[in-house]
């Protein structure tokens, strides 16, 4: 289950949405870690964004992608 947060930097810039860890994917999709990497190398694979040292990918987007490519 993926949760909404808003992510607030060290300058106080706020990113709210829908971020989730590597972690709560895997979960989500019940796969490991290393298929979770596999799938992020895949063209089209929405990318990262970092918060810090914090690495999040948007939940929407990675759900149309994987929907769109039925993996």
């Amino acid at each position: 289950m993926t949760h909404a947060v808003a992510v607030t930097h060290s300058n106080g810039f706020s990113c709210p949405g829908n971020w989730s860890t590597v972690q709560q994917l895997c979960r989500l999709y019940q796969v490991s870690r290393t298929t979770w990497w596999r799938w992020s190398k895949a063209p089209g694979f929405p990318a990262p964004v970092r918060f810090g040292r914090a690495v999040r990918w948007d939940a929407a987007a990675v759900e149309a992608f994987l929907t769109q490519r039925e993996v």
